[in-house]
């Protein structure tokens, strides 16, 4: 009788210590949610960002969407730190898909240095969870300018300005060569580069009073002015790279046009595009 009397104590204890621990964890969720993605992020991203990433806040719905807000981090780049930092990132499928084998697709806003004054590069990208390689990244630079990316190459791009527009992306499918293209222009009125820049067009311009007026600019520590600038990036194969850039210099009357085959390693070609295109140098 004793052991009868006892039964319905001991449910009821265990059901107080169930509701309690339901009560404590529920307001928890949001931030253990968010704890645990920034250390895995951390993780997977050691050699980029040095254990910098930041995030403000993690949300899911009850279509088991997420929503990552307010993602910031330290790229490790040759001049040393830079502060990046992104709106918002948030999954338009449901992401049980990755447990189902599924493609999830995100979207992401406001992709920038920190403390821009402009809206940033948005775009989208797919995680494929029944393979690790397949992968695809679309990027629109439509709210950005050149002096949100001075820190890709400050020896040339200190002082650049400009609008810029266009699209970048990347795909990466099992068993087959990565696609990568750029297609970004600067339209009129154009902004300032450092006249050093234009050092990257010597080699490929012949002997004629155009190269000597390159190299005449190439010399003064100053700002030029341009009036429209466009670069186009294309991965033809896994190991060859195009590049076509143009730009027009009205106080000079010029019109350049660097057009160029790169070469790349075959098994590490993402990365090598990364060095050449924002001469970044992984810790």
């Amino acid at each position: 009788m004793h052991k009868k009397a006892l039964s319905p104590l001991i449910w009821l204890s265990m059901l107080a210590a169930v509701v309690g621990l339901v009560l404590w964890v529920t307001p928890r969720l949001p931030e253990i949610e968010r704890s645990l993605l920034e250390r895995r992020l951390n993780q997977v991203s050691q050699e980029f960002f040095a254990g910098s990433i930041r995030i403000q806040g993690v949300t899911l719905n009850r279509q088991l969407r997420a929503r990552i807000t307010e993602l910031s981090g330290k790229l490790q780049t040759r001049q040393g730190p830079v502060p990046l930092e992104i709106r918002f990132i948030e999954s338009l499928d449901p992401l049980s898909y990755f447990l189902e084998k599924k493609p999830v697709r995100f979207i992401f806003e406001g992709f920038r240095p920190e403390k821009s004054t402009r809206s940033g590069v948005s775009g989208t990208f797919t995680i494929d969870a029944s393979s690790a390689s397949n992968f695809e990244f679309t990027a629109d630079f439509g709210s950005s300018d050149l002096e949100d990316w001075q820190w890709l190459d400050p020896q040339n791009l200190t002082g650049a300005t400009g609008a810029t527009k266009g699209s970048l992306t990347f795909r990466q499918a099992a068993g087959k060569d990565p696609e990568f293209h750029i297609d970004i222009e600067s339209p009129q009125p154009g902004g300032n580069i450092q006249a050093k820049f234009f050092d990257l067009f010597l080699p490929y311009l012949p002997v004629s009073t155009q190269k000597e007026k390159v190299r005449d600019m190439t010399q003064k520590e100053q700002l030029i002015r341009y009036q429209k600038g466009s670069l186009k990036v294309d991965l033809l194969q896994s190991d060859r790279m195009k590049i076509l850039l143009q730009i027009f210099i009205p106080d000079y009357n010029l019109k350049l046009t660097l057009n160029a085959d790169l070469r790349t390693d075959r098994k590490d070609a993402f990365s090598q595009i990364a060095r050449i295109m924002g001469l970044i140098e992984v810790k």
